[in-house]
């Protein structure tokens, strides 16, 4: 009896130790922080529930895979999706294709799941553009560390998390990588900032630009050949 009294202390030890271990993050923006760039392609309108979004996280001063990528958008953006003027993402670092979650996790992120289960951490815009999911627990966090945190966005329609991991989105944006300190329980005010104040910046959500075919490319070669040889015969 004393055993499994013992045994039933150490497990219930366990679980509430590993409960406020768990970073507490208040997933919440101000408005106007989320673009719709899809519905008319370069044309950018604040998001009114047609974009799903998640959260990657890793530890602080993991390098950034998708800076690279952004240098490809107007205005300058090199870190997050310009809020206007995106017509498309076209396929670098394997974007065109749905890879960003392969992108990311390959580069050390992780996409955040909730405290306790396999549940990723994905909700809807609300119609003014803004992140309103509130504080929440993300597992494989610790309070009073320091973690890089990207927000990505994609149309609503494609679906939840499963467009998002599956590459079947259509449309796709990420905010600027920022750092955020989860707070060790839920009245941390740490864990009360909201995204917006912690370093995210606006980002647009925008078309993904289609990826020719194979054969298609390989007609594409074939003409530019027979162009090159119709020249040199001339």
């Amino acid at each position: 009896m004393k055993k499994q009294i013992i045994a039933l202390s150490v497990a219930l030890i366990a679980t509430v130790s590993s409960s406020f271990a768990q970073g507490y993050v208040s997933v919440s923006t101000v408005n106007n922080f989320v673009w719709d760039e899809f519905t008319t392609a370069g044309s950018g309108v604040k998001a009114n529930t047609d974009v799903n979004y998640a959260i990657y996280w890793a530890p602080a001063a993991t390098s950034d895979p998708l800076s690279a990528v952004g240098t490809q958008f107007p205005n300058g953006a090199t870190q997050s999706v310009a809020t206007n003027q995106v017509t498309s993402i076209s396929g670098a670092g394997g974007l065109g294709n749905g890879s960003i979650n392969t992108t990311m996790t390959g580069a050390g992120f992780t996409l955040a799941l909730l405290n306790g289960g396999s549940t990723v951490v994905s909700g809807t815009t609300g119609a003014g553009g803004n992140i309103a999911m509130g504080q929440i627990q993300i597992a494989g966090m610790t309070g009073g560390t320091t973690y890089e945190l990207v927000v990505v966005g994609w149309n609503a329609t494609a679906g939840g998390a499963s467009a998002l991991t599956g590459g079947t989105y259509t449309a796709i944006g990420w905010s600027n990588p920022f750092n955020y300190t989860p707070g060790t329980a839920s009245g941390d005010s740490s864990g009360l900032t909201a995204l917006s104040t912690a370093g995210m910046v606006k980002f647009g959500v925008a078309p993904v630009a289609p990826v020719p075919e194979p054969g298609t490319m390989a007609l594409a070669a074939l003409g530019g050949a027979s162009l090159l040889l119709f020249r040199r015969r001339k």
